[in-house]
């Protein structure tokens, strides 16, 4: 895989974790299980953020020079919502409370890495 395809991924990962950082920033817990919209679009990023990771990983044995763990965003291109099936999103609002802004972070280091700074490397803090 190209630098350019592996940097493309890795900013697709990075925008979609930080639109969800920035859709639930001023949330708690029940306020984002009541937000149908906001659960959608988080749901949506989380979406492509594995559909990045996986790509990432899955078309090139140098994803792991990046030192970054595409195994874990990869589980993500999976997360489905349905307003009709709902459950319990506790797990999803662990991820994004405690695991998001890290693995964002990680995510940019490994885009430093390549040498091509990233447009999303301005970080919502």
């Amino acid at each position: 895989m190209e630098t350019e395809e592996k940097q493309l991924h890795l900013n697709n990962i990075i925008k979609g974790m930080e639109e969800v950082i920035e859709l639930t920033r001023e949330l708690d817990y029940h306020q984002f299980t009541q937000e149908e919209q906001i659960k959608e679009e988080v749901y949506s990023n989380l979406q492509m953020i594995g559909q990045a990771a996986y790509q990432l990983s899955n078309s090139s044995a140098e994803a792991q020079d990046l030192n970054f763990d595409t195994d874990i965003l990869s589980g993500f291109r999976n997360a489905r919502y349905n307003e009709e099936a709902e459950m319990d999103h506790q797990m999803v609002w662990g991820v994004i409370q405690n695991d998001l802004p890290l693995l964002r972070d990680t995510a940019i280091e490994a885009s430093a890495e390549l040498g091509t700074p990233s447009e999303n490397s301005n970080t919502l803090q």
